[in-house]
């Protein structure tokens, strides 16, 4: 019950916060979004900032958890990648609306908040260059530095106009496949072997 309440907490906030900024956005809107009150709704969350912070960070932790599950795979890198890219896409266009929260309020937060996001996703960037690394080693991907070849996937699968490319959800395997031959093809070292 208290489980259930808490997630109707944060499905009325993502919502909101979708479609408004951080500042426009009450706490009694987001209470009468979940169909309780407003004391029931303090009880979960100090503070409209710390019910915000929940949903960035768990977001965040979402695809960390994620991806050091598949750098523990036994698989190659590639497939790795394509793994990624997938629970991404998959991710994403379950949670549409967690993509505009971000961009609509990401400019809106105090300092620390940046610094605390940042930091956890340079260890989401660490993760994807242990992949990268692998494919290295194994002859797959271009002898690059690993960090900067980990941003530029991420970057890819985190643009602003990530939600442009998902809003047509039924092809979504489709998209898993074109992104993830826009990265390989990038990345590749077969592409590096033909320039010599």
């Amino acid at each position: 019950m208290a489980e259930d309440t808490k997630n109707k907490i944060l499905k009325s906030a993502v919502k909101l916060f979708s479609k408004n900024n951080y500042h426009a956005v009450s706490m009694t809107e987001i209470a009468d979004g979940a169909n309780i009150s407003k004391g029931t709704l303090y009880w979960y969350f100090d503070s409209k900032e710390e019910l915000f912070r929940e949903i960035a960070f768990d977001g965040i932790n979402h695809f960390n958890n994620l991806f050091k599950d598949i750098v523990q795979e036994d698989s190659r890198s590639d497939e790795k990648i394509r793994e990624i890219v997938k629970c991404v896409l998959e991710t994403l266009v379950k949670h549409l609306g967690i993509i505009d929260v971000f961009r609509n309020n990401v400019e809106l937060i105090s300092r620390d908040f940046k610094d605390t996001i940042e930091a956890k996703h340079q260890k989401n960037i660490e993760i994807v260059a242990q992949i990268v690394e692998q494919g290295i080693d194994e002859g797959l991907i271009k002898s690059e530095n690993p960090a900067d070849i980990s941003i530029m996937i991420l970057s890819v699968l985190f643009t602003p106009h990530t939600k442009e490319l998902l809003d047509d959800a039924e092809n979504v395997e489709k998209k898993i496949n074109f992104i993830y031959g826009f990265i390989m093809n990038g990345i590749s070292r077969k592409e590096q072997q033909d320039e010599k």
